[in-house]
């Protein structure tokens, strides 16, 4: 696990942020979970990357800024220092930025946060309800959470119709929304996206998964060894889950 070097001012963390050529390390579990979308975002572009897992997870956990992951570390090759940063939409919004993923003016950047905080929000609300639920009321948990499938779809659904349904949420551009949306479909929705995400239903929503599959190096993830193994891994842990 890399490890942050310590007593950096934030001038000094802005200053190795801003460097050329700096490698990106990615300490999550071994499935997809929350992490799908950085996941993807890193895969499709030039950023030097890689990803890791914990090994000894109590005893890592002290070392992370919050005690949980995710974690991204980045790490100069001319100095060799390390910064960090937790939590999951600080991740994805500093990655957004340093991609050109996040619009381009503030407002256009809000919008963006609002969308995919929706779309996480739909996430965690299956993690709260379900996952965390006692074993004997999953069922009854399951079911009340499948009722907000289609309030999230319907809601998407009506923002990319206003933007003209060509597969993105702000103009033609590419956005950390557009890529939040599809993997909440492909890796949470593995077993429920015919029943709410359909061509005749949803075919804005399904615009955005065409597009982002129209991207080479997305669908050069996808086939990967790496998104393969997080894929078992998902439907191994979470195979009673399944929505």
């Amino acid at each position: 696990m890399s490890v942050a070097t310590k007593n950096l001012t934030t001038e000094q963390m802005t200053k190795i942020s801003q460097g050329k050529g700096n490698e990106y390390t990615l300490l999550y579990y071994p499935f997809h979970g929350v992490c799908a979308t950085v996941r993807a975002m890193l895969a499709m572009s030039d950023l030097k990357h890689k990803f890791t897992h914990p090994t000894d997870w109590p005893s890592q956990k002290e070392h992370t800024p919050f005690g949980h992951m995710p974690v991204l570390y980045e790490t100069s090759p001319a100095t060799g220092e390390t910064i960090e940063l937790a939590e999951l939409s600080a991740i994805e919004f500093y990655l957004g930025q340093k991609l050109g993923l996040v619009g381009s003016n503030a407002w256009e950047e809000n919008l963006i946060r609002s969308y995919v905080s929706s779309s996480q929000t739909l996430f965690d609300k299956f993690v709260v309800t379900v996952l965390r639920s006692p074993k004997e009321l999953q069922p009854q948990m399951k079911e009340l959470f499948m009722k907000l499938i289609p309030e999230w779809a319907t809601f998407h659904e009506k923002i990319l119709q206003a933007n003209g349904a060509n597969g993105h949420y702000i103009g033609d551009k590419l956005t950390v929304a557009d890529i939040k949306t599809v993997t909440v479909i492909d890796v949470m929705m593995v077993t429920s996206q015919d029943m709410f995400i359909t061509r005749e239903k949803t075919p804005a929503l399904l615009a955005v998964k065409d597009s982002l599959e129209k991207n080479e190096k997305y669908t050069a993830w996808k086939s990967s060894e790496d998104y393969k193994a997080c894929t078992e891994a998902t439907r191994a842990l979470f195979a009673r889950f399944a929505l």
